[in-house]
């Protein structure tokens, strides 16, 4: 069972750092956000560095990062050709840091569209399908996260999506934290998402008067020995990823390094119990 972090967490750190410190504190892998904010992101990030990040990456024993961009694809009235751009630019990054024969990730989410689900499924697809297009001419699987307070946001509607596009590069990133602000069960959503999920991001919290209240990893309601249980007895064979939500390194008070390593800890000891 491995542990990675992401550096969606770490806008402010130098990036070779990060990958530095987060092997220190004992993570096997390290996740990479290309936002436009962040050091990391497409062009931002030029032919000398990514060859750096690959020796870093290597040197750290971790495998390729995944691309995390919130691009939101499915979002309404926004630039679908800008959007598309700024994707090829990620997949183009990912192949970059890619050193081994197999498939990269990307990860992002669809965005918020305008009324009901049952509405916004009858274009999903659609609208989906360009992406995984695109994601494939760059040997990129396109993992989406399904997302409280947007429209996809359940396991059921997530497997529905993936087996209505039907599409191979077009996957899931298993994050339970938004299906737990929805009192969803988590054994329902391994079964139902496991299968075609390439990616997972770790968090916890609750709905607190109708407010998504995000926590780290074993800070909250979330049983840790129960998650990592079921998850190792699932399909789902790829590292568990700690995603730190913006409602934390937001804050005036946040400690990154404080923060990550707490988040280990906690997995961790988790992890150990298994046996």
């Amino acid at each position: 069972m491995r542990i990675a972090y992401s550096t969606y967490a770490l806008q402010k750190v130098d990036p070779f750092e990060a990958v530095e410190r987060v092997k220190a504190i004992g993570y096997d892998g390290l996740e990479l956000n290309c936002g436009a904010d962040w050091a990391t992101a497409p062009d931002r990030l030029g032919e000398d560095e990514r060859k750096r990040m690959v020796e870093a990456y290597r040197e750290a024993g971790f495998p390729p990062p995944v691309m995390m961009n919130l691009i939101h694809i499915c979002a309404h009235d926004e630039d679908v050709d800008q959007k598309l751009s700024l994707l090829e630019a990620t997949c183009r990054l990912a192949r970059d840091l890619c050193w081994v024969d197999q498939p990269s990730v990307v990860t992002t989410t669809l965005g918020k569209q305008t009324g009901t689900w049952e509405e916004a499924r009858e274009t999903i697809g659609e609208k989906v399908r360009p992406y995984a297009d695109l994601a494939a001419d760059h040997n990129i699987r396109l993992a989406v996260e399904p997302h409280v307070g947007q429209e996809m946001d359940t396991p059921e509607k997530a497997r529905w999506l993936i087996e209505t596009v039907d599409h191979p590069n077009l996957r899931l990133n298993f994050d339970y934290s938004h299906f737990l602000m929805l009192d969803i069960d988590l054994q329902t959503s391994i079964d139902l998402n496991a299968e075609y999920s390439v990616h997972t991001h770790i968090k916890d919290g609750r709905m607190t008067d109708g407010k998504v209240q995000f926590a780290l990893p074993g800070d909250d309601q979330l049983d840790l020995v129960d998650y990592l249980t079921r998850v190792r007895a699932s399909v789902l064979d790829v590292p568990i990823t700690v995603e730190v939500s913006a409602q934390i390194w937001k804050r005036d008070d946040y400690d990154p390094w404080e923060t990550a390593t707490h988040s280990f800890k906690n997995l961790d000891q988790a992890r150990k119990s298994l046996g």
